[in-house]
């Protein structure tokens, strides 16, 4: 399944950064070549909250850091007017990354050419000086970076759960701390955070409340950086809004888990805490973790898969309408094969979804699990507790809660589930796979709305989710006029309702999708950003 989305993340391999950040911004780029060059992009990276807007930034081939405003409308969904950003202007020299921030921060930093980091004020004020962090920063993220020779330092909300940093003044917590040597990954968040340092060794620090530290104890207010596991490859948490379980796979192919363990996600046989990493499964070689909701609560709760070796698939944790695939609607304790012959495996940590697919070796995709609209193309709507075959020859899917789209070998896209009416004029709860288009390369989505590639190089709209509850059902009050957006396009970002399109001949085109027209969903009509000539 191609993934064709940028996505910020710390976790960041430090290796990887030694060749291919280091040698994103060099002068030796032609102009248009930079321009096309998405690594040089930064959209809505920090935000104005005072004025509604966010900040894109851009870095040109001589290294100057450019930046424009997007207005962002309070409710984009209720069909605001489309505004227009503001033009580029240059706003510093020698730049060669920015760290974005996103939402509710009033700061955001930068990594100059010389390796030193900065911290600026998002809205520009002139009257505040930028302020450097650190110096040889080979990894730089928000609050926290490691420098060339591995150290991993810490500041502002990172320090707040670390034993000897608690009683820190807010001035004090902006000095950067290092707590870490040798690191080389890392897994932060403000309460519960890791690190893999470049021997393999596991770290954690912070505060837990059911074993998640993995440190021997279930509640722990605060804890410096201890190592709890060696030989680890690769770190996994599950995002749910409860309480998270913790995964490491290590170089010997085998799967460890420990935290919160109410539905069986740690995999041991119990449901019973579990305070350090506890060995789940041997000859692992894939595994995701993914976040379902439960029966309408706020609360999400965690259902893993591992793909082994073999290329059998195992699951095992919460499993309230099937989304486990192991024949029932009873939570697993321990793992269970439920699939032969897997090549893939679904690894959006972030579904919220109580679905789950896989492809298999001879390029056949298989689902099981909620089904209320049809997306698994039964015939009915019941929940699927087995794998089922939706379709042969697939390259790439797409799943959404109520909505499934898949392109085929043959580069046709295909969708079944709610609200592909809007294509078929047909039921869309009960009908088998529908042709939505034909000649798609490949499909990316952006928040709530999918958009098809062109194997042509022009950009679509088709398909837009913006699903209301209404009474005990579901409904939604758009229809969307699928309509070419434009042509020769190299890539897309942004999110919700400012959208940004590169062009292969280096045009970075705006648009919007939220505005409604007679109950209709229509893309605005692009509009050029003007670009620097380098």
């Amino acid at each position: 399944m191609k993934k064709k989305i940028r996505i910020y993340s710390s976790l960041v391999a430090l290796t990887f950064l030694s060749t291919s950040i280091l040698c994103a911004c060099t002068n030796t780029d032609t102009s248009t070549a930079a321009k096309t060059d998405q690594s040089r992009y930064y959209f809505h990276a920090a935000e104005k909250a005072a004025d509604n807007k966010r900040t894109n930034f851009y870095i040109d081939s001589d290294n100057n850091l450019w930046a424009w405003d997007s207005v962002y409308p309070d409710y984009p969904y209720i069909g605001n007017a489309f505004l227009p950003p503001t033009e580029p202007e240059p706003i510093m020299k020698n730049i060669k990354e920015v760290v974005p921030t996103g939402m509710y921060n009033d700061l955001f930093y930068v990594l100059d050419t010389d390796n030193s980091l900065w911290e600026l004020p998002t809205d520009m004020n002139p009257s505040i000086p930028k302020k450097k962090l650190l110096d040889d920063v080979a990894v730089p993220n928000m609050e926290h970076a490691i420098t060339a020779n591995g150290d991993l330092y810490v500041w502002g909300d990172q320090t707040r759960y670390i034993s000897g940093m608690v009683g820190l003044t807010k001035e004090e917590m902006k000095t950067p701390r290092c707590i870490v040597k040798q690191a080389a990954f890392t897994d932060l968040d403000t309460s519960t955070s890791f690190a893999i340092d470049q021997d393999g060794y596991l770290w954690s620090w912070g505060e837990c409340q059911y074993g998640e530290l993995g440190q021997g104890e279930a509640y722990i207010k605060s804890s410096s950086p201890t190592i709890i596991a060696d030989h680890v490859a690769k770190f996994y948490r599950s995002y749910d809004r409860g309480e998270p379980t913790m995964y490491a796979l290590k170089t010997d192919g085998t799967l460890w888990a420990w935290g919160y363990n109410q539905y069986g996600a740690v995999g041991n046989g119990t449901t019973e805490t579990v305070s350090t990493p506890t060995k789940v499964l041997d000859h692992v070689k894939t595994f995701t973790c993914t976040a379902c909701p439960s029966n309408g609560a706020f609360d999400t709760y965690t259902n893993a898969f591992a793909l082994r070796e073999d290329d059998s698939l195992w699951a095992w944790g919460y499993n309230d309408e099937g989304n486990l695939g192991n024949g029932t609607t009873e939570s697993a304790f321990s793992p269970v094969k439920i699939l032969d012959d897997v090549a893939e495996i679904e690894t959006d940590v972030n579904m919220y979804t109580n679905l789950s697919f896989a492809i298999k070796k001879d390029g056949s995709l298989w689902g099981w699990g909620y089904n209320r609209f049809g997306q698994l193309c039964t015939g009915n709507s019941e929940p699927v507790l087995f794998p089922v075959k939706i379709a042969d020859d697939v390259k790439e899917y797409c799943p959404f809660y109520a909505t499934l789209y898949f392109v085929k070998q043959d580069n046709t896209l295909w969708g079944s589930g709610f609200n592909i009416s809007s294509f078929s004029n047909d039921q869309p709860e009960l009908t088998p796979p529908v042709l939505l288009q034909e000649n798609v390369d490949h499909i990316q989505t952006i928040d709530d709305t999918v958009f098809s590639f062109g194997t042509d190089g022009s950009l679509s709209i088709c398909g837009y989710h913006d699903v209301v509850r209404i009474n005990d059902g579901f409904d939604s009050p758009y229809e969307i006029n699928r309509r070419k957006i434009l042509d020769n396009v190299a890539w897309i970002d942004g999110e919700r309702g400012d959208i940004f399109a590169m062009t292969n001949d280096g045009k970075l085109m705006n648009f919007s999708v939220v505005t409604v027209y007679d109950g209709k969903v229509q893309p605005t009509k692009p509009a050029e950003i003007p670009l620097p000539l380098t």
